[in-house]
């Protein structure tokens, strides 16, 4: 699903250039992915699509400190969570941003909830909304999709 994830954000510099489902599957089989891996993909995008038509939008009225629940706390490492206040912290989520990316990790399988996974979440999150994301930031979550980042 990763693989088909970066790909996506490779290909399209704005998701709205992305096809609709059926021909981006297409797409993405005559790339070589797997159906599976597609389908798995895919859905993940389509629940990150309905997040983004304002399910948070009350999270950056309010102002607070951000608590994780038990589930949270049990599914996400404490480098994940640290990962998600980070990035907060220093202005590359919002607070709805950052409750869709927690929303998109929990629908991962446990097995595929690490690091980078959490770091190209980050990115999908963010080019979903066509958001910026300040560069030195950038650098260190698009070491997700190329390894280690550029700048020291």
């Amino acid at each position: 699903m990763f693989d088909v994830l970066a790909y996506l954000l490779e290909e399209f510099n704005d998701p709205a250039a992305c096809p609709e489902r059926d021909d981006l599957g297409r797409q993405l089989a005559a790339a070589g992915f797997e159906n599976e891996e597609i389908s798995d993909a895919l859905d993940w995008l389509d629940g990150l699509n309905q997040l983004n038509d304002g399910s948070y939008d009350g999270a950056d009225a309010g102002s607070g400190f951000r608590c994780f629940s038990d589930q949270e706390n049990a599914r996400l490492s404490g480098e994940i969570r640290g990962l998600i206040l980070f990035l907060e912290a220093n202005g590359a989520l919002s607070p709805a941003q950052r409750e869709m990316l927690i929303d998109r990790l929990l629908a991962m399988p446990d097995d595929e909830i690490s690091l980078p996974s959490a770091k190209l979440a980050a990115l999908m999150v963010l080019w979903a909304q066509g958001a910026e994301l300040p560069i030195l930031l950038g650098e260190d979550l698009l070491c997700a999709l190329h390894g280690e980042p550029t700048m020291q």
